[in-house]
């Protein structure tokens, strides 16, 4: 995913100060001139009770992608294409809403240029039989992404805490070139926190949380492709998001209901309107922390 960084961790501070800098300042940009350009406005689903920007995410990007360009990482056209694609019809659904059919097909064809672009040096015939199943899952790590950024500081926290937890993974293990990719991300998400704790003042929105998404999956797949971890450790460290996603998305299929629709029937959502946002962020972010120290724990020791 990537050419071998050998710029020593000065530089990696640089690289990291750099995008959490570009990060503030695109937000801050996004909350003054620009605050009016794209609101999500609340309904009956909220959580939120006045307008809140939904750009949050391009603040996030934007650092991240300067971070990159300056780290300087090798990535196959294929990853770029597979991000970009998703990005512009994510930007376009937050300026407008799209058919769920038109948002499916680029999330489909992005996971799987992505596939195909991260399996190139390993591809067999065998390989082949698990693509349907990866590509399920790619999809449905972008969609539980955007899922679940419905409450002030959730979506955030659990990207800041999750790719940091990969980055240090990665670099125990050595695959610094993945690690510094987490940790962009991560230094990235901690200052959209700063505008996104409660109460927020700007939400990831649909580019944000969907490109995110991608980048979980892409960096899990990569990962385990390079031998830095095994599958079992992104799925514990981002427990908290896919468990209450996936138990969420199953009950309402079950009980026949229109599950692409916002709702109000997750575990976050249930708890943050019976004990408050901050009582149960402060809970979710306990419970995010403790499975990523597991997954670490899990990692040094040989296990996982």
């Amino acid at each position: 995913m990537g050419a071998y960084f050998d710029h020593g961790w000065w530089s990696l501070l640089i690289y990291c100060a750099v995008s959490g800098a570009v990060a503030a300042m695109v937000l801050r940009l996004l909350l003054t001139r620009l605050r009016e350009f794209a609101l999500d406005a609340p309904n009956h689903r909220s959580l939120h009770e006045t307008p809140v920007p939904r750009t949050g995410g391009w603040g996030l990007l934007t650092g991240t992608s300067v971070g990159l360009l300056l780290s300087q990482p090798e990535f196959q056209p294929g990853i770029v294409f597979a991000f970009i694609a998703l990005l512009l019809v994510s930007v376009a659904d937050d300026l407008r809403s799209l058919s769920a059919r038109l948002r499916f097909s680029v999330q489909i064809l992005s996971v799987m240029v992505l596939l195909y672009s991260l399996a190139l040096s390993f591809v067999t015939p065998r390989s082949w039989v698990i693509w349907p199943l990866l590509v399920l899952t790619g999809v449905w790590v972008v969609n539980l992404y955007n899922f679940m950024d419905g409450m002030d500081g959730f979506a955030g926290s659990m990207t800041a805490i999750g790719f940091a937890a990969l980055g240090a993974i990665c670099f125990l293990r050595n695959v610094p070139q993945i690690g510094i990719i987490c940790l962009l991300v991560a230094t990235s998400s901690v200052v959209f926190l700063y505008y996104n704790w409660p109460r927020a003042q700007i939400f990831l929105g649909d580019a944000g949380s969907t490109v995110i998404g991608l980048a979980v999956f892409a960096v899990s797949v990569a990962g385990w492709q390079q031998g830095a971890f095994g599958l079992v450790v992104p799925l514990l460290i981002f427990l908290p998001f896919w468990l209450d996603a996936t138990v969420t998305l199953i009950i309402r299929m079950l009980r026949r209901e229109r599950w692409w629709e916002a709702h109000r029937q997750h575990f976050y959502q249930r708890m943050a309107l019976k004990h408050g946002v901050k009582t149960s962020l402060f809970i979710e972010v306990a419970v995010m922390v403790s499975t990523s120290l597991l997954a670490l724990v899990l990692v040094a020791s040989g296990v996982a």
